[in-house]
């Protein structure tokens, strides 16, 4: 398994938080689960090689080469593919960084799987198209990138407050209730929580959620044993069981289980990059 981690572009760095190339000559080994675990990002993916299969809370779907795009998600996925080589591009998105390159509102992709040409129409075929008639990977990530700068030409709508919102809310590792959002922008939940729906695709108290596990996660990354970890962030929860509740749900299991028995080496580097 190889995992390729590539700077984005200037022009493109403000809006895509990671930009990678995972490649495998064996497919994803039913015997070692791969998870992506939510991180608060929504994805462009590039399939190539081989088609993928994805699980979320038992809903299967399944991927041929091509381009898609994945909205924010707060439950993990297992990848599953048949043996063979496969290979993608992946585009991490921040929170908020996707839609001012697509314009749609991204509480219309949370949640789900959407084919390029599905969702984007004629810049998504035209942009599939051109990615599989390219030899390298090297190619196609170029390539990848120049079509995301022609949209952002044409689109470019950041918003400051909801670019505020979301570093407050990660640097404070989720730490940071809707009435101290309120306090610090001067703005109603409401309203906030409008932006966050067009913006990011959930309310910032859920985003807030998935930064809470987040800390878990890198922690888990890094290799901390669980009794440690959960001595760490015992306080971001209100009780244990209310950690363990919102673990299972991002992830399928309980913490612990997780942290013993899945060593989902895509979805730890992904973490460390």
């Amino acid at each position: 398994m190889r995992l390729t981690f590539i700077p984005p572009r200037p022009e493109l760095s403000p809006l895509i938080e990671s930009l990678w190339v995972f490649e495998s000559d064996i497919g994803f080994p039913p015997e070692h689960p791969s998870l992506a675990a939510p991180n608060g990002c929504p994805k462009l993916i590039f399939l190539y090689g081989n088609s993928l299969t994805s699980i979320v809370n038992g809903r299967v779907q399944r991927s041929r080469e091509g381009l898609y795009f994945v909205g924010n998600r707060d439950s993990g996925t297992r990848l599953q593919s048949s043996t063979g080589r496969i290979g993608f591009i992946g585009i991490e998105f921040y929170p908020q960084g996707a839609y001012p390159c697509f314009g749609i509102p991204m509480s219309k992709t949370a949640n789900r799987l959407f084919d390029a040409d599905t969702l984007f129409d004629r810049w998504g075929r035209q942009t599939e198209e051109e990615l599989l008639n390219l030899e390298t990977a090297k190619q196609k990530v170029a390539r990848l990138q120049d079509a995301l700068l022609d949209l952002l030409h044409i689109r470019q709508d950041n918003n400051t407050l909801v670019d505020f919102c979301v570093k407050a809310l990660k640097s404070a590792d989720g730490r940071l209730s809707m009435e101290q959002l309120q306090r610090k922008t001067g703005y109603s939940r409401r309203y906030l929580e409008l932006l966050f729906q067009r913006y990011v695709g959930f309310p910032p108290k859920l985003l807030a959620s998935i930064f809470r596990f987040q800390k878990f996660y890198r922690k888990w990354a890094q290799g901390q044993p669980y009794d440690v970890i959960i001595g760490e962030i015992y306080d971001d929860y209100y009780d244990e069981a209310h950690f363990c509740n919102e673990f299972k749900r991002m992830t399928g299991y309980s913490p612990r289980r997780y942290t013993l028995e899945v060593p989902n080496d895509l979805g730890r580097r992904l973490t460390l990059k």
